[in-house]
């Protein structure tokens, strides 16, 4: 190799290479860092000294951060200072610092242990069902040909539909264990690993409460046996029927022989009729359970209708919690399926009469555990801690009968400290009847005293709303109401103005300064009549009309405000809107937007009620509908006198 190097240069590689072979040994002979540090020679970083491998060393120091360092006076001290702020003048500390500091513990996570599909088997097991049979998965069941045809069949179904107001011959058609499908959301059924869904140990039982009053004994029966038949038996302690005084044969004897087979159902039965509050108070008094839920004695409860109550109130004993309520057909009986998407939100109007409502638009139930908060609730399906339901004040015991005292407890739970708020998991069908076959006693009066009750305590200043729109409530006398405000004083409860800004802000009402006109509005060519939404339900969309008048506001209240807009407020506020010749109900726009040109109205000098764009004229005929025709001196139909039924 050295040849091929021109001989004048060969003598200067050779010393380069020496040199290299030199330092490649001194630095295999010398210690490395990590020698150095264990005892091969010791460097203190922090004070650049040097410290030989000969020399007397702590053989305890192994790690150059182990060493001690200058405290913040630049001296080395034999424990740990204080920092200078929580030092004493002379230096000692003020906080004592323990000497056996030990290294933080790491807290396992919490560890969750859950039910397994054994310990929540129900009290009865369902046979296994037949898709033929009637109404069987919640499928209608409709009268044949010949059914229709015969006479004995249609006398029994006229007779069932008077004593019962729903379909009583298909009711009992249709087995007392009637399965319903479970069409629960996907996301009621897994959890977030798509792992099947579990409930967390502890859950608290419940006592159920039903109270019935001349029920049919298939719609009845069909309801013990589908709480029986769907429920964990660990969780369900009892089922409590209290009778409010039934006539019903059927329902004496026969009825408690039948129910003392079925383990843990047990009867109250009430002397004298005492209404639904009132027996519904007896039923909670006589509970044993940590929970009270609330059936109606008409309804049938899906799969895994009660675990997501419990676990809701488990989370919070403060939420009053209530299942999705599907439709049973009071006719064919078939259950209607709601998505969670779908479920409506419970409202109030001004005439405190109980509506539903979507969902917010901006909320989500999926990203809220699949829970919607309900500024009311119905009242006749909800689970609520026994604890809390005492702590909160019950019921008014001296609201009579039923009416107004789901609306009483709703606002005194979220005013009050608590939440209502609807599971998207929990589905119970109830039959919903479009009339009560039973005496109310007292009437509407009662509803009317029982909404003054709760208007007096809970609204403060927007009583006036109510009294407005129901005048004969300002007189109407309303009992003793000291317990009540004592109640409200000491759970320390929000104002009725803290409702509507947090949990209902659609609950508007026109300020008293932008109020023209308000009251019935009567028509002066057809005497007697006055103007009527026509629509108890508070949809939009429905033809305005006339009624004979009957003074007491709510569906015939009407108020002109200074946006030009008529508005009506039974359900919900809507206002009066033009669609070619006819005038429809629809959502009001303002205060959040411009009034819209179609719900701008006028009321002229000489009665006439005229529409801003079309300029025609409200009118009417024999028909009670309600026109927009051209305006016209010589027609009295054109025009309308507003009385005040407000004036004290």
């Amino acid at each position: 190799m050295l040849s091929a190097i021109p001989r004048k240069y060969r003598t200067l590689v050779i010393r380069v290479a020496v040199c290299l072979i030199f330092c490649v040994l001194l630095f295999h002979l010398l210690p490395s860092r990590e020698q150095a540090l264990k005892g091969a020679g010791k460097s203190d970083e922090s004070g650049f000294r040097f410290v030989d491998y000969d020399e007397n060393v702590d053989e305890s120091l192994d790690d150059v951060k182990d060493l001690p360092e200058p405290s913040e006076d630049g001296i080395i001290h034999e424990k740990a200072l204080a920092p200078a702020a929580h030092r004493a003048v002379d230096g000692s500390d003020i906080i004592q610092v323990s000497e056996n500091v030990t290294e933080e513990e790491v807290v396992p996570e919490a560890q969750f242990s859950y039910y397994d599909e054994k310990e929540m088997e129900p009290w009865f097991k369902k046979s296994s069902p037949d898709q033929t049979d009637p109404g069987e998965f919640g499928n209608a069941y409709r009268l044949s040909e010949e059914e229709e045809a015969d006479e004995k069949i249609k006398e029994s179904v006229k007779k069932g539909w008077s004593n019962h107001a729903f379909n009583h011959y298909i009711c009992e058609k249709i087995s007392l264990h009637r399965t319903l499908p479970d069409r629960r959301d996907k996301e009621c059924k897994v959890n977030k690993k798509g792992e099947k869904r579990q409930w967390r140990k502890p859950l608290p039982d419940t006592s159920v409460i039903i109270i019935f009053h001349n029920e049919a004994w298939c719609a009845l029966l069909r309801t013990v046996y589908s709480v029986l038949e769907t429920s964990p038996a660990r969780l369900l302690k009892e089922i409590i029927l209290v009778d409010d005084a039934s006539t019903n044969e059927d329902l004496g004897k026969k009825l408690a022989d039948y129910v003392s087979k079925l383990k843990i159902v047990r009867i109250i039965r009430l002397p004298k009729r005492s209404g639904l509050i009132r027996a519904r108070l007896v039923g909670a008094e006589s509970a044993t359970a940590e929970v009270l839920t609330f059936l109606d004695s008409h309804c049938e409860c899906a799969p895994y209708w009660l675990e997501p109550l419990l676990e809701g109130i488990a989370e919070d004993p403060k939420r009053v919690v209530c299942p999705v309520i599907e439709v049973i057909d009071a006719d064919n009986f078939a259950v209607s399926t709601t998505t969670a998407r779908a479920v409506q939100r419970g409202i109030v109007s001004w005439t405190l009469v109980f509506g539903w409502s979507k969902q917010k638009s901006e909320e989500d139930v999926y990203a809220n555990d699949m829970w919607i908060d309900s500024p009311t609730m119905a009242g006749g399906l909800f689970s609520m801690s026994k604890e809390y339901f005492n702590h909160m004040g019950t019921y008014d015991g001296d609201m009579e009968v039923w009416g107004g005292e789901n609306i009483e407890m709703s606002f005194r739970i979220w005013m009050c400290g608590g939440r209502i708020q609807i599971s998207s998991c929990s589905h119970v069908g109830h039959i919903f009847r479009k009339y009560a076959p039973y005496s109310h006693p007292g009437g509407t009066d009662v509803i009317i005293r029982n909404n003054k009750r709760l208007a007096e305590v809970w609204m403060d200043e927007y009583k006036e709303q109510y009294y407005r729109r129901v005048p004969k409530a300002r007189t109407m006398e309303a009992g003793d109401l000291t317990k009540r405000f004592q109640l409200r004083s000491d759970l320390h409860c929000q104002d009725f103005q803290w409702y509507i800004s947090n949990v209902y802000p659609e609950l508007y009402a026109p300020p008293a300064e932008d109020i023209v006109l308000n009251g019935e509005w009567r028509n002066k060519g057809r005497a007697g009549y006055c103007m009527d939404s026509a629509n108890p339900r508070g949809l939009v969309g429905r033809k305005v009309a006339i009624y004979a008048c009957h003074a007491l506001g709510a569906n015939q209240d009407f108020t002109l405000t200074r946006q030009n807009e008529i508005r009506h407020n039974f359900i919900h506020e809507l206002c009066l809107q033009a669609i070619g010749n006819t005038v429809v109900t629809q959502n009001c726009v303002y205060p959040h937007g411009k009034v819209p040109l179609q719900q701008r109205w006028k009321y002229t000098q000489d009665g006439k009620i005229q529409q801003q764009v079309s300029n025609k004229c409200l009118d009417t005929d024999l028909s009670n509908a309600l026109w927009l025709l051209p305006c016209r001196d010589d027609r009295p139909t054109q025009k309308w006198i507003i009385k005040n039924l407000s004036a004290r």
